[in-house]
């Protein structure tokens, strides 16, 4: 196997904290690299070291390279530095940022871009400190795409993703760059080259080929091992609730290796796990005492969600023993807020919207008559033209605001959580042909939706392949299917690349009210070098996840041209969610009636 590697390392990025480790620990990659058989050739050493600055060109210029070289199998990009969690999407801060806001890799595109640049498995590694924006004033940041933009290949191949800790708002999210600088920097990349090199023997798994009496560290066995060595060695610096401690891996080959490791003699190796136990602790239930990250919290939730049996998550944040890990108590407190029903369920055009934790001001809708019932600004009627599914935008308190589609004999409740929008559920309205068989399974969607959006907004809603095809099941009612759900499961089934899950989803809903959601549309790389038409059934016209926005540029899909730059409008939310210049843009955009 022909392997290649670009190793990037920033210690300083504009007026950020000096960090001590970050350009070292791209220089002990390289070596790594190296002495695994990797050519001089193939792999590429970036840093900052000696005053240079690191740009976007020059890590794509090393990548171009290596795709348009005479061929490897194997492309290795790994990262130290500032990172930043932009509209819930990975950012890497180079030289020049966060001033310059272009001096950032955009890496969610770029790994949308590096499934198809023609390589058979790229592995991204990132050991950066995710800091919220606000924590290092770099809301404006967007970043660029590192792979080409050519699709060489024409057919996903696997990308596998390491993070050093969770993206999210969890309570150990790193709040105090200066703490990440002096004591996080080379936790994890220290950790990862213990397990590449051979150091820990219950990550080694023998040669499947007859003969090879080499040792090989592939990716499910690293992943596992990762979340258990890296909490431990915050323990045992003494770094707990200071630092993100939750590494994070989005696996998705099924055969590759990252490292080839000579028998040598002492080397003792563990008996090999099998079935789900092999996918690490997070994945064992049953052992909810012992449960570590909170990763595990959040399967533990979506378990109980798409289990046989449904219990209150209060119960379950008790018996799970979480009270220690830190983020548990927002993920399971975020997902016990949004689950209770509020609101009424009774329109008397079939159509509205709702709210609760804080009151629409305004609101416009080119092609439907919206008037508010009752006089707290938390409920707005919506008689749809021709019944069709249209845009509305809302302006809430504090001047900011977004476009939800209003479907016909659906009421959409929307919750904001902690400033930011932080879930959009639709429910069927009484009276509706729906309604009798949505209402037997309420209490299950419910549960499902609100676990799913905490995820969300404190990492991500992550799902392994019989977790798909469980909430595939619980999502539907009747012929139909949940409309939220279907949002939230296209990530998670994008991250690990079930595409045809998408491509399901969008057509169920667009068979059953007409139209389907942009971000389904997108995830299913349905949008390629196109326009959104208003005739093309798909709403709104731009993502509902803020997340969604990273890919565009990926994707190359041509929205409206008044929305060039709306992402500079951009509040921090799991939803898409503008100030009062980017409502005034959406505005009149949708007056013109260039869009549904």
């Amino acid at each position: 196997m022909v392997r290649a590697g670009v190793f990037i390392g920033v210690n300083k990025t504009g007026n950020l904290p000096l960090l001590y480790d970050a350009s070292a620990g791209a220089r002990r990659m390289y070596d790594w690299a190296l002495s695994q058989g990797m050519s001089e050739a193939c792999a590429k050493l970036i840093t900052d070291d000696d005053g240079k600055k690191v740009t976007p060109d020059m890590i794509y210029d090393c990548i171009k390279e290596i795709i348009d070289g005479p061929g490897v199998d194997q492309l290795l990009v790994y990262f130290a530095g500032h990172g930043v969690n932009i509209s819930r999407s990975e950012h890497w801060l180079l030289s020049d940022a966060p001033v310059k806001t272009s001096a950032a890799v955009n890496v969610y595109g770029s790994v949308e871009l590096a499934r198809y640049c023609g390589i058979q498995h790229v592995i991204i590694i990132s050991d950066a400190c995710r800091v919220a924006p606000e924590g290092i004033q770099a809301q404006n940041v967007r970043g660029v795409d590192i792979f080409p933009n050519d699709g060489a290949g024409d057919k996903a191949k696997p990308v596998d993703q390491f993070f050093a800790c969770y993206l999210g708002k969890t309570a150990a999210e790193i709040k105090d760059p200066t703490v990440a600088a002096a004591n996080y920097s080379a936790l994890y990349t220290n950790a990862l080259l213990c397990a590449l090199k051979g150091e820990r023997p219950e990550v080694l798994e023998p040669a499947e080929v007859p003969g090879d009496d080499a040792y090989y560290v592939k990716p499910l066995k690293l992943e596992s091992y990762l979340e258990t060595e890296v909490p431990r060695l915050v323990k045992q610096m003494k770094l707990e609730f200071k630092v993100n401690q939750n590494p994070d891996a989005i696996i998705t080959s099924h055969a590759g290796w990252l490292a080839r490791i000579i028998k040598t003699r002492g080397v003792v190796l563990p008996p090999r796990p099998v079935g789900r136990d092999a996918l690490g602790p997070f994945a064992v239930v049953r052992n909810l005492p012992g449960l570590e990250n909170l990763r595990s919290i959040g399967h533990m939730l979506l378990k109980t969600a798409v289990g046989e049996h449904l219990f209150p998550l209060d119960l379950q944040l008790e018996e799970s023993n979480t009270r220690g890990v830190p983020g548990a108590e927002h993920l399971i407190g975020t997902a016990e807020r949004l689950q209770p029903h509020f609101g009424p369920d009774s329109f008397e055009n079939q159509c509205g919207i709702k709210i609760r934790g804080t009151r629409i001001v305004d609101f416009y809708a080119a092609r439907a008559d919206a008037v508010f019932q009752g006089d707290h600004g938390t409920v707005l009627s919506i008689k749809l033209q021709d019944n069709q599914a249209q845009s509305v935008l809302l302006r809430f308190e504090e001047d900011v605001g977004t476009v939800i589609p209003a479907l016909p004999g659906f009421v959409a409740a929307l919750t904001f959580d902690d400033g930011e929008l932080a879930d959009v559920a639709y429910e069927p309205t009484m009276g509706t042909a729906r309604w009798e068989d949505y209402r037997d399974r309420a209490l299950d969607l419910r549960t499902l939706r609100a676990i799913a959006a905490s995820a969300s907004q404190h990492g991500r809603f992550e799902l392994d392949e019989d977790e798909a095809v469980k909430v595939a099941q619980r999502m539907q009612y009747a012929k139909s299917i949940d409309p939220t759900l279907a949002v939230y499961a296209a990530y998670a089934y994008h991250d690990i690349q079930v595409l045809e899950r998408i491509r399901e989803m969008s057509s169920y809903l667009h068979a059953d009210i007409g139209v389907s959601f942009f971000d389904l549309a997108l995830l299913s790389r349905m949008l390629i070098d196109r326009p959104i038409q208003p005739d093309d059934g798909i709403l709104p016209f731009f993502p509902l996840l803020s997340q969604g926005w990273a890919l565009l540029k990926a994707h190359r899909v041509r929205l409206h041209p008044q929305l060039a730059g709306i992402e500079d409008t951009m509040r921090d939310s799991l939803w898409s969610l503008f100030d009062a210049t980017g409502l005034e843009k959406l505005k009149l955009i949708m007056q013109s009636k260039e869009v549904r």
